[in-house]
């Protein structure tokens, strides 16, 4: 026997929970048909119940949200409500188990086993019908949970497309060898760089990466599959694997949109893909090719202005670090460093300062290697090693441009770091990256590249140094105390007890437990007492012992005051801190 959901039957569950009374439910089942042409006229499609009631609901001003409808019938119904997270979504299995048609009709899209059952999103869970189908034709018990009609639809679009597009490109471009370093040299082009087939899978992997805000974009070839991973939040997550035969073509398109040379597969490679979404937002993103054992592996750095560029309130800095640090930019020469190891976040902070100091009235000049992100209010220069352009010569030729403020990307060679201060001291704010651990040793650093103590001590105004975080996730965080163990890791009083938050992972945060990053910040201005004190050729533990006097808060500190604020979780905070 089919039951089926409708909007009479929501209406009543309304009534029942005095969302609406009846006179309400009345009017709306009154109105139905209007309701239902609005609908179609606003978003092109029919509606499910669910949005045909909270769409007549919100035209009747009644305060009755989708969310709270799916919630409802989840509850009258026994099942779970989800939001559907494509990144837990067994999508090998979906294809296997349902076609695209089957699951728009219905609305429902299986999503991965759990033990010998399948778990199975749809919108009406009333519908004994289809889970017996489901349960006859995969042979196991079927765990219906609730979800949206909309995202169950949008799933299956985004996953049907890439599996169908990935399955065409692979048939036409059947292996014929292994696409390995053992025949690098024998590999074939592929057939058809305009292949639609390709086109469609690169723009939907494309579209889920920015939606999903990732950071990153790995294509890794295998020797029987390709993976293609994103990193969220700092952590890299598999989303997609296709067939080998597919690799070639869709690198090829890729490095055709990056500018690359397709031919060249031997070589290192990097480029840049600007596209358009279709809400109208401009992203970059960053190629990068390398060879490896099993072919080209690409990663794409996604460089989107929103995302990558921040206020500066919101890095990492306390209030007393970020009014230290904004009266050092003040300055009208001098230098200011940031340093932190790799994706430490060294890049986000520079090019949101330079944004916030941008103006008209001054002259703002970078030198990076490559170019991350284009400012219109900056003029950035990208290092070329085969036309003669290092940071060292760029840096020459930008101080003949009368700027007011130079960005150098990195300063890694004596060469490099003699010019910054050179530019330092004729009147120009410097402002550049160090690969160091702390601010204290920054000093040092630049010592090792042959800079002089008492030019060290005239030039630097400040240096912060920095790591990254994942925030503890808003929606299923929860409070307890810290253990023994972790007190004595810190190095805390035992005696005392310390509350601090923990996750459990939830939907809303992909149950990693964590949504977003931030940073812990250590800041060392160079004050007179420390300027005398670098002059003079103190070591690192005297500066860093100095600066901690004058009342600077060191990474460990700030790394506890995020734990003991809920920011981030102690786990995060040990392994920015690489306790052993």
């Amino acid at each position: 026997m089919k039951i089926e959901l409708t909007p009479s039957i929501l209406l009543d569950m309304l009534e029942e929970y005095s969302v609406i009374n009846k006179s309400q439910k009345e009017l709306i089942l009154s109105r139905r048909d209007y309701y239902e042409s609005m609908f179609q006229n606003n978003f092109r499609r029919e509606p499910f119940v669910t949005e045909l009631v909270a769409f007549a609901c919100e035209g009747e001003k009644i305060k009755c949200e989708e969310e709270q409808l799916l919630k409802l019938i989840a509850a009258r119904s026994g099942c779970e409500y989800m939001v559907i997270d494509p990144l837990k979504i067994d999508s090998q299995l979906v294809v296997k188990l349902i076609s695209a048609k089957y699951g728009k009709l219905n609305r429902l899209i299986p999503l991965y086993k759990e033990g010998d059952a399948l778990v199975v999103a749809m919108a009406d869970p009333f519908r004994m019908d289809l889970i017996d189908q489901l349960s006859t034709s995969c042979s196991c018990e079927i765990i219906p949970v609730v979800a949206s009609a909309r995202e169950i639809e949008k799933t299956i679009d985004d996953l049907f497309g890439f599996k169908k597009s990935i399955k065409a490109a692979a048939e036409d471009n059947a292996k014929e060898n292994y696409n390995n370093l053992e025949n690098l040299t024998g590999l074939g082009q592929a057939k058809n760089m305009d292949d639609k087939h390709i086109i469609n899978a690169v723009d939907y992997m494309l579209k889920y990466a920015i939606e999903q805000e990732a950071s990153d974009i790995h294509i890794e070839p295998k020797p029987a599959e390709t993976l293609i991973r994103f990193r969220l939040d700092g952590v890299l997550h598999t989303i997609y694997s296709f067939p080998s035969e597919a690799h070639l073509p869709f690198i090829s398109r890729l490095k055709m949109l990056a500018k690359m040379d397709i031919a060249e597969k031997r070589r290192p490679q990097d480029g840049r893909i600007k596209v358009l979404t279709e809400t109208g937002q401009t992203v970059e993103l960053r190629a990068s090719t390398i060879p490896v054992v099993s072919g080209e592996k690409m990663v794409l750095r996604i460089l989107e202005s929103g995302n990558f560029i921040k206020d500066i309130s919101n890095i990492g800095f306390t209030d007393e670090q970020k009014k230290s640090f904004e009266e050092a930019m003040k300055k009208s020469y001098g230098m200011v460093l940031v340093t932190g190891p790799t994706g430490s976040g060294k890049s986000t902070t520079l090019y949101s300062t330079l944004k916030t100091m941008a103006s008209p009235e001054i002259n703002i000049i970078s030198v990076e290697d490559p170019i991350e992100i284009v400012i219109n209010e900056i003029n950035q220069m990208g290092v070329n090693v085969k036309a003669g352009i290092t940071f060292s010569s760029a840096l020459r030729h930008i101080l003949r441009q009368d700027p007011d403020i130079v960005m150098i990307g990195e300063i890694r060679d004596k060469e490099t770091a003699a010019n910054a201060v050179q530019a330092a001291l004729t009147g120009h704010l410097v402002l550049s990256t160090l690969h160091t651990n702390d601010t204290a040793t920054a000093v040092e650093r630049l010592g090792d590249l042959g800079v002089e103590p008492f030019l060290i001590a005239s030039v630097l105004n400040a240096v912060v140094a920095q790591r990254l975080v994942r925030r503890v996730c808003p929606h299923c965080a929860f409070t307890r105390e810290m253990t023994e163990e972790e007190k004595i890791t810190l190095h805390l009083p035992l005696e005392h007890t310390y509350k601090i938050r923990d996750s459990e992972g939830c939907v809303k945060c992909r149950f990693t437990g964590y949504k977003g990053r931030t940073a812990i910040v250590e800041y060392m201005p160079v004050t007179a007492k420390m300027r005398s004190l670098i002059s003079s050729g103190a070591t690192t533990e005297e500066l860093r012992n100095n600066a901690v006097m004058d009342g600077m808060m060191t990474l460990k500190e700030a790394a506890i005051r995020k734990l003991a604020d809920g920011v981030t979780t102690f786990s995060e905070i040990v392994k920015a801190l690489y306790y052993d």
